[in-house]
């Protein structure tokens, strides 16, 4: 489905205080409705799910990569490789689920790479290249700030390539047998909202994945967003990582599911020297569980 395109906050020193109460429940109201607008859509998508996922597979590649970026905060820097601050951190990552809503949104983990630094650092930190911060940019505190930069190389053999727009046609194609029903469009007219409607082609769909500000329908309306629903059906269907271009620099990023790395020959490893307190610097199929919250 496509995303809201605005927000529904504003400053409460502008609102009269009459008026507080009413923007509550239409609040109220716009979450709910978001709630069953999006419970409808996992139902049509599980009707499918098995499909979904072998699409998925069948456009999958094998990636190898070397000299790639993992950007931590220093406090992280003895398990630079963990995947735990992907899950507890809200609302988690572009391809993967965090905090949301544990009962209703189960979470999982990925590990965030990128090829080069400046890369790995906007991704983690959610900053644009021409933020200013201590006076200092962006690309400035990619270098400059308390963070550890660690070198990996890798082998992967099931990566769905998004950098590859035709990865997700098959995908497309299955999506877009699900239709809205009126009774959506008239509850958001209600609301006066606009209504989010079902994809109509790949390009649709490619934007929705890869929008600058993805965290807006969990930050705002409590569900995932349609990149973290692709990462969780990739995740169930096995694959090992979803390597897609950064919105921050164009430069390529891979979001890497090490559980999947149970049955594969995948690695990723840290290269270069590291310091002795530094643990676990190879994930593989013998060590993987390390690596998981």
């Amino acid at each position: 489905m496509k995303p809201y395109d605005h927000r529904i906050f504003t400053l409460l020193d502008s609102v009269p205080p009459r008026a507080i109460k009413t923007w509550i429940k239409l609040h109220d109201n716009v979450i709910d409705y978001t709630a069953e607008h999006f419970a409808y859509f996992a139902h049509r998508r599980s009707q499918v799910m098995e499909q979904l996922k072998q699409s998925l597979l069948d456009n999958t590649t094998s990636f190898e990569f070397n000299g790639w970026r993992r950007i931590v905060s220093q406090q992280f820097s003895n398990t630079p490789l963990s995947t735990i601050g992907s899950i507890k951190s809200f609302p988690g990552g572009r391809f993967n689920i965090g905090v949301i809503d544990i009962e209703r949104f189960p979470q999982f983990a990925a590990l965030y790479l990128a090829e080069d630094t400046t890369t790995a650092f906007l991704e983690m930190t959610g900053l644009k290249s021409e933020n200013v911060t201590d006076g200092l940019t962006a690309k400035e505190l990619a270098v400059a700030g308390n963070f550890s930069s660690f070198v990996i190389r890798g082998k992967l053999f099931t990566v769905l390539d998004l950098t590859n727009p035709e990865s997700l046609q098959e995908f497309c194609t299955h999506l877009k047998g699900i239709q809205l029903p009126f009774y959506y469009t008239k509850k958001a007219a209600q609301l006066k909202i606009p209504t989010m409607l079902p994809i109509k082609n790949l390009s649709e769909l490619r934007k929705t994945l890869l929008l600058e500000n993805w965290r807006l329908m969990p930050m705002q309306f409590d569900v995932p967003a349609n990149s973290q629903v692709l990462g969780q059906i990739a995740h169930s269907a096995g694959i090992e990582a979803i390597l897609y271009p950064s919105v921050k620099t164009n430069k390529k990023a891979l979001a890497i599911y090490p559980e999947n790395f149970a049955d594969s020959d995948a690695s990723i490893e840290i290269t270069g020297n590291v310091a002795n307190t530094v643990l676990h610097t190879r994930i593989d199929k013998n060590t993987y569980k390390n690596f998981l919250p």
